[in-house]
């Protein structure tokens, strides 16, 4: 007991600790936040009168066509494979859970091509259905097409959360329902939805965030958000100041859109007994058969199947003019980088989270919310943020500008809560009497996170280190920003051809995201299932 008093008494110099890593991670935003006072008034007029309106009609569009598709592809899929038994079960929920591994600008630049006048859609419709060609020969370079295709890509957030929200449910609440003489829709609609909206509203919430993150789809698809009106304004017209504008409305968009998922989520939480049966729902009616498997097919087929046989197709065609030491060169610099910011997010996260563990402290929860903010920042504005932080100091351009650590301070910004929405819940959900009793029997804080907290919470950290990496692996925006000079991505790469009509060319290095992105995921895939019994309805 006296080394935890002894502990304790020192809490403040670890609280210190947090407000420090706390400034490192959020100065760019402040410095941010403080340069629109040094823009100009004519800034703000040109901004309302031209623009603003524009990005912001536009913006709330493409969020709601994603969100509504999003919805459609992970809330159903997610609802008959949590209550149902069926030979294909373990496939579809895996599959389902892949297009992740594709990045939202991958899958536009590969249905662009895919729908194209020179495609395989339009060229089959003109070869062998000539009457029904003027349906199928359009241009698909409108932004609801991009909020179909974006969606593909981020439906297995809203999937994820749901199918875990579905699974601890369980089957006592459908049997009762069913007593009262409810049917399966009205069931679903009136009881689990109500009681998932949680989960509905924190999958949905990373949806948004990624579509508002979104630049190479929006870019290449010629649609006027805020992101890419962000780096219109900075590249195209070099117009900083209004490219800040920018950038602190859209900060104060993702607060707000912060807050919103933050109220409803305590608004909206249920308590509820957790499944303790087996799902017995059998019923084998062919139009139920049928619905269930278009459910489930649809978007595997649409999400990750599709797109990654014509990525392969184009790699096969394009094989004999790979260049595999460029190929090798940007696939070990989206390793190392990836692998190095990852490293550096989990030690802090978990530093965070033990910390906040041990202490107790108000102060300490509060900064762990507010560094969770940083995931709902786009790149584009952490890009723009840490320029301004850095041309405003001594140090300028000369030293940080275009260098390797700016690079891996903006991914560890951008992708700190990721890491620490694993390990949260994974630290909170051990007994307070496992740290009464370590210090009881002598045991220091070091040894204490030694001995008890990394071996029990080992998985949840190799989850945040395997989700923070896979996320990064994909990030576009900041590296096209902060990238040192002559320092590649594969993503950058995959950009750079696509935006100059060479997608057969870009295939390999969209392939090699996908092929890691692919083999992360269904590791981490197994190891989640490991974790959270949702096998228990199997």
């Amino acid at each position: 007991m006296e080394i935890k008093k002894k502990y304790l008494s020192n809490s403040s110099k670890l609280i210190l600790s947090t407000v420090f890593l706390l400034i490192i991670v959020l100065l760019p935003i402040i410095s941010l936040l403080f340069s629109v006072f040094g823009v100009e008034a004519s800034n703000f007029s040109y901004l309302w009168e031209n623009l603003l309106v524009e990005y912001s009609l536009d913006t709330i569009y493409l969020v709601l066509i994603t969100s509504f598709f999003s919805l459609i592809f992970g809330v159903i899929p997610a609802w008959f494979i949590s209550t149902n038994n069926f030979k294909g079960k373990n496939f579809y929920d895996i599959m389902l859970y892949l297009p992740l591994a594709i990045p939202a600008y991958i899958m536009a630049f590969t249905y662009s091509d895919i729908l194209s006048y020179t495609g395989p859609l339009q060229s089959f419709t003109r070869k062998y259905l000539p009457d029904f060609s003027s349906l199928f020969n359009q241009d698909y370079m409108q932004i609801e097409v991009l909020g179909i295709i974006m969606a593909l890509s981020l439906y297995p957030y809203i999937y994820t959360a749901c199918r875990l929200s579905f699974s601890l449910i369980g089957s006592n609440y459908i049997e009762l329902s069913k007593s009262l003489g409810m049917s399966s829709s009205k069931t679903f609609i009136k009881i689990i939805i109500p009681l998932s909206r949680v989960s509905i509203f924190s999958g949905l919430f990373l949806v948004v965030m990624e579509v508002l993150n979104e630049y190479g789809a929006v870019k290449y698809f010629g649609v006027n958000t805020f992101t890419s009106g962000i780096f219109r304004s900075w590249y195209s017209m070099q117009d900083v100041q209004t490219a800040s504008l920018l950038a602190i409305i859209l900060f104060v968009v993702v607060v707000v859109f912060f807050m919103l998922e933050r109220f409803l989520n305590s608004k909206f939480k249920f308590n509820y007994q957790p499944n303790t049966k087996k799902f017995t729902d059998n019923e084998s009616s062919i139009n139920k058969k049928i619905l269930l498997h278009l459910s489930c097919l649809v978007p595997i087929l649409l999400g990750f199947l599709i797109p990654v046989i014509f990525i392969i197709n184009n790699v096969v065609y394009e094989y004999e003019r790979i260049d595999f030491n460029r190929l090798f060169n940007l696939t070990s610099n989206t390793v190392i980088v990836s692998l190095i910011a990852s490293a550096i997010i989990i030690t802090i996260a978990v530093y965070f989270q033990f910390i906040k563990r041990i202490i107790k402290n108000k102060t300490v929860a509060l900064f762990n919310e507010a560094i969770s903010l940083t995931y709902a920042l786009p790149g584009a504005v952490i890009g723009l943020a840490l320029i301004i932080m850095v041309t405003s100091t001594p140090l300028k351009s000369e030293i940080m500008i275009g260098s390797f650590s700016l690079l891996v301070y903006a991914y560890v910004m951008r992708y700190m809560a990721v890491g620490i929405s694993p390990l949260k819940s994974s630290f909170e959900k051990h007994p307070s009497s496992y740290d009464d009793t370590a210090f009881n029997l002598g045991m220091g804080p070091l040894k204490l996170f030694r001995s008890i907290h990394f071996p029990i919470n080992q998985s949840a950290i190799a989850i945040a280190f395997l989700i923070t990496f896979v996320d990064i692996i994909k990030e576009l925006p900041i590296t096209l920003i902060l990238r040192p000079f002559n320092f590649d991505t594969l993503a950058v790469q995959t950009y750079q051809y696509a935006i100059d009509e060479m997608i057969p060319k870009s295939a390999v290095y969209s392939l090699t995201i996908v092929v890691l992105g692919t083999i992360l995921l269904i590791f981490l895939k197994n190891i989640v299932n490991k974790q959270i019994d949702v096998s228990q309805d199997k």
